[in-house]
């Protein structure tokens, strides 16, 4: 299922969280919540390597065979066939979280791994708050961590589309990538995040403008894939939708020309900034 809109994390707070009652291939499922499952809260436990691993290895295979991945992988499909270049090159993630602790990190990191497997090319990944132990963790499963904080502003390289994983992050990393590909280059852009659709329909104009201003002028102009969230924890991937951009061509040179970097206020600290990753190390 997809919308076209045609010219015409924030990380998860578990007070939160809403109760959900869904149905999926018929069968009745009690209401769950993250915010009543104490399981899924990050754990304050010694890092044994083997057992996170373990842990993961189980998500992975559980998320594997849910409905949530069939859609995630055909919305993706849909999305790449749409662009110039529909071959995937690469995949970055930024702001996985605590992934050696915390479930809900475990469960948005099995999905990356699927995709990995899937479509079998590298994955880099950084989050600042990365300890030794999901370093530990990502190296063992094959993934580069990256070094520096560019917060969001990954250019797109020698036009090889790349899908860019940014899950339940604010939406300044949605921002910034626009603003770092603002042009054709968004053409080989995929990012799967929140919903532009949703942040624009939930935030003030004043907010969109300090926060989402190249959502906001992209918006007229994007794909948004749907992803049909049946998983049994729906906080974990609510809200998450694939955004591809196709037929950027057609579109106005002028849209393109007043572009200045985008400045957020240091008051956010949800947003981690280069300068305030400095300060917390």
């Amino acid at each position: 299922m997809s919308t076209v809109n045609l010219p015409n994390d924030s990380k998860l707070n578990s007070n939160d969280f809403k109760l959900v009652c869904y149905k999926r291939r018929g069968t009745k499922l009690k209401p769950k919540s993250i915010h009543q499952n104490p399981i899924l809260q990050c754990a304050d436990l010694p890092f044994v390597k083997e057992a996170s691993i373990r842990r993961i290895l189980e998500a992975k295979l559980e998320l594997s065979t849910t409905d949530l991945f069939d859609s995630v992988n055909a919305s993706l499909q849909e999305g790449l066939s749409s662009l110039e270049n529909p071959i995937l090159s690469e995949i970055i993630c930024l702001g996985l979280g605590k992934i050696g602790e915390c479930t809900i990190a475990r469960y948005q990191f099995a999905l990356l791994l699927c995709l990995k497997e899937l479509y079998k090319v590298d994955v880099c990944v950084y989050d600042p708050i990365f300890k030794e132990d999901d370093q530990t963790i990502l190296n063992h499963f094959n993934i580069k961590v990256l070094k520096d904080n560019l917060e969001g502003k990954y250019k797109i390289q020698d036009k090889k589309t790349t899908v860019f994983y940014l899950p339940h992050c604010p939406s300044q990393l949605s921002n910034n990538l626009l603003w770092a590909n603002w042009g054709l280059d968004l053409n080989y852009c995929v990012i799967i995040a929140n919903s532009f659709n949703k942040i624009i329909e939930s935030c003030s104009t004043k907010t969109l403008k300090e926060n989402s201003e190249y959502i906001l002028k992209i918006s007229p102009y994007v794909l948004e894939l749907a992803v049909i969230n049946s998983f049994k924890f729906y906080e974990v991937f609510n809200d998450t939708a694939i955004h591809v951009f196709p037929k950027l061509n057609l579109i106005a040179p002028d849209l393109w020309e007043f572009c200045p970097e985008p400045k957020y206020s240091d008051e956010d600290t949800e947003f981690v900034t280069n300068t305030l990753n400095k300060l917390l190390i």
